[in-house]
């Protein structure tokens, strides 16, 4: 709902306020974001900062009012060279002397129902006329010959709130454009810890909680993706409190977040495209507009915030068929065959998989032209016939006929050097012709997909594939990061646009495979979860979550990744023991439970798999599927304590509930457990059982060969399990054992399952 009331705007969404007002200067002033106010329009008095004189040594933006200080104003938005000296959302350049001053005034607005699409290839959020609507606020330079559209869209089902912005020019004369923020947000205080979402490849999404003080902290990336580093997602967690803020972008590229307190104490966040990678010239009548940002408010914590963002990325980011749909348990050949594999051998492992109850058959790299190693072929999407010589379509033919679906690898953006491709057409290698050398990454090198021809070239290939292959979902890969930008395409009048050009064709090329193929999943993938992020998941229906595929490491990366991100999207695997990553040994019920949440996937070698490893994973595929729903579309929570980690995966109804127990490192003596599951109703009662899994039998001392393991089988009311806890059986830790004790190794763990009696 918006309310428009003597100069006051107010966005309502189920639980939230979001308020703003056009003071007498023009300038849309900030007044308030949080919980849901009943009648603000009434309080403006009480709302609004009180300036009865300038702060000392401060601009001011006019002197018929010497008050209006922008660097200490909460505003909408913040330009440069009238006063205000933070991080500005907008910044410009124009004229022969390149001026900066920005002075955009209030001008008009209006109101819209549903959705406001945007005239670029630019992704954003869908949503019905029933459970969206918006406004525009116009503001204008006449004297920059600018004009600033701003979009608010209201998702009130998930107190989801966007903003995007549009720059037209509407002068005689070019002007540059070096900045534009998606969304400011500005609150008066900044009593709030900054959580940001960073780490590496093999190791992504980390969440790092820092205090806000006077100064910037920055969260960003340049490498062309929304990179393994630092995620596009930030949290705003004010202390002492359960008052929390979430702001995320719908863009797959370069961004940056600011967080930025000023001498005041008052908190300034943006979130949009780098500006340190972009800049963009702007002819008479031609507009830029910005990629869609979100932000989203609670005042009931982490978990609550977290939960209306997982309905939000379901509800109002994915789309087409498989949107609400389960995802299958799927196999890939990576991690079982590498490079190394026939026609044969991988018939062999269709055969096997089939036989463990898969639903997915993903063949991955390897499968083209002469593709044995990681140094060639990228670009040349022709079966490899000395592989493969009956061809894609037969693999296709044996997964269909025994009741799978079929997936192919892909790198689409990518090329090798020697390649067929780039023979014929080496201007499109992404990179300055005058340069003898390019940066190089993986020896593999970027397609300049900006290029229509080049671009038309890879989609007709990938669409002829799909349909001779009869293909039903697609890997799309991406391993390296973009450098020596430099293109011919003469829509690109400077370098500072290709990365935002780049992602604009990408999102182009994955919309005409889906909108011809509207069946295809895509799973994304870059170097693991280098893109990681909302714009991907408007075309794919998951992720890779990481490339790092160690029960232990997950655990974090699965913790930050779930903050913002819900479990249906993040794509886990169960591989081979000892990692290749970590040269960690964990055992295979293990593995299975931390992959568990998540939308579950093996990568091993199914032929070399002892009888005993086949039964427990054709269990543990079992057991997956009949919990799948309450994992895939369920609540989700994590918890730590000292080395243990829990999970936990609860129906919408809280009638069935799974919580993972996972033990980092075993302490000697250590104390009891209790498990307590916060997510129990509290008028039910719950049956407690642990998964009857296959987990090894240890020998624990000369005089215990072996032992019965612990059959913990509880009947307890919801506000017990939630409040007071089971007191769990004692873990053997170095010595007086007796039966029924939980005998549980470093990096062990146990999977309860709890249902409502």
């Amino acid at each position: 709902m918006i309310t428009v009331k003597n100069n006051m705007f107010h966005l309502a969404t189920a639980n939230t306020s979001y308020i703003f007002y056009i003071n007498e200067s023009g300038i849309a002033e900030h007044l308030y974001y949080g919980k849901r106010l009943r009648n603000p329009e009434y309080d403006i008095s009480a709302l609004r900062e009180k300036r009865l004189c300038p702060r000392v040594n401060e601009t001011s933006l006019s002197p018929q009012d010497t008050t209006l200080q922008m660097t200490n104003l909460m505003s909408e938005f913040s330009t440069e060279d009238k006063g205000d000296y933070r991080t500005p959302s907008i910044a410009i350049s124009y004229g022969k002397k390149k001026i900066r001053t920005l002075d955009l005034r209030f001008k008009s607005y209006s109101h819209f129902q549903g959705i406001e699409r945007f005239s670029s290839p630019l992704v954003q959020a869908i949503g019905t006329d029933q459970n969206t609507c918006g406004i525009i606020l116009e503001f204008v330079d006449a004297i920059a010959c600018v004009k600033a559209l701003f979009y608010y869209t209201l998702f009130d089902d998930s107190d989801v709130i966007t903003r995007r912005v549009t720059i037209e020019n509407i002068g005689s004369d070019p002007l540059i454009l070096r900045s534009i923020y998606s969304l400011q947000l500005d609150l008066p205080e900044h009593d709030y810890d900054f959580i940001t979402l960073n780490g590496a490849q093999l190791r992504e999404r980390h969440p790092i909680s820092r205090p806000l003080e006077q100064g910037i902290i920055i969260n960003e990336t340049r490498k062309g993706a929304s990179s393994s580093e630092s995620n596009p997602a930030v949290i705003l967690k004010r202390h002492n409190s359960d008052e929390c803020y979430m702001t995320n972008l719908i863009y797959s590229g370069s961004h940056r977040e600011v967080a930025e307190v000023n001498q005041f104490g008052k908190t300034h966040i943006l979130t949009g495209i780098n500006d340190s990678t972009f800049e963009a010239e702007l002819d008479p009548s031609t507009a830029f507009e910005s990629p869609e940002a979100l932000m989203l408010y609670s005042n009931m914590g982490l978990g609550d915030l977290a939960d209306k963002m997982h309905h939000f990325v379901r509800e109002h980011i994915q789309r087409g068929v498989w949107k609400n749909r389960l995802r299958p348990v799927s196999f890939n050949t990576w991690e079982a065959l590498h490079f190394n594999f026939d026609e044969h051998g991988i018939i062999t492992q269709i055969k096997a998989a089939a036989e463990l109850g898969f639903e997915l058959f993903v063949l991955d790299d390897g499968w083209f032209s002469v593709r044995n190693d990681g140094t060639t072929s990228l670009g040349d999407w022709t079966v490899n016939s000395l592989k493969i010589p009956s061809g894609i379509s037969q693999i296709s033919k044996e997964c269909h006929r025994r009741g799978m679906l079929f997936g192919l690898w892909f790198e689409p953006e990518m090329v090798s050097p020697g390649t067929n491709l780039l023979k014929k057409h080496p201007d499109w290698l992404l990179g300055d012709p005058a340069r003898k050398t390019h940066a190089v990454q993986r020896n593999q090198y970027f397609l300049d997909i900006t290029r229509e021809d080049c671009q038309d070239y890879l989609v007709t290939t990938i669409k002829q594939l799909i349909q001779n292959g009869s293909i039903d979902h697609i890997k799309w890969d991406m391993n390296r990061h973009l450098s020596d930008m430099y293109s011919v395409n003469p829509e690109i009048r400077s370098m500072g646009e290709y990365q935002h050009r780049y992602i604009l064709a990408l999102n182009r090329m994955q919309r005409a495979i889906t909108s011809s193929f509207p069946n295809l999943s895509i799973e994304n993938c870059a170097s693991g979860g280098a893109r990681f992020d909302l714009g991907m998941l408007s075309s794919g229906t998951s992720i890779w979550t990481s490339d790092s595929t160690d029960a232990v490491e997950r655990l974090a990366i699965m913790k930050g990744t779930l903050m913002a991100y819900p479990l249906s999207v993040c794509g886990t695997c169960v591989s081979p023991s000892p990692n290749y990553a970590t040269f960690r040994p964990v055992d295979l019920e293990t593995r299975f439970d931390v992959a568990l949440f998540g939308v579950l996937s093996y990568s091993l070698n199914l032929t070399k798999l002892s009888k005993a490893e086949k039964d427990a994973i054709k269990k543990q595929i079992e057991f997956y599927k009949q919990y799948r729903q309450v994992i895939q579309f369920g609540i989700f929570r994590c918890e730590e304590k000292d080395s243990i980690t829990y999970f936990t995966a609860s129906s919408p109804d809280r009638t069935t509930i799974l919580v993972l127990y996972m033990q980092k490192l075993l302490k000697s003596n250590c104390e009891d457990d209790i498990l307590r599951v916060p997510l129990a109703d509290e008028n039910y009662v719950y049956r407690v059982v642990r998964r009857d899994d296959s987990a090894p039998i240890w020998d624990i001392g000369k005089d215990v060969r072996d032992y019965k393991k612990e059959e913990e089988v509880y009947e307890v009311s919801g506000d017990t399990l939630k409040w007071a806890g089971i007191k769990l059986s004692t873990r053997y830790s170095g010595s007086g054992y007796n039966t029924g004790m939980r005998v549980m190794p470093d990096f062990s763990s146990r999977l309860y399952i709890i249902k409502k009696i």
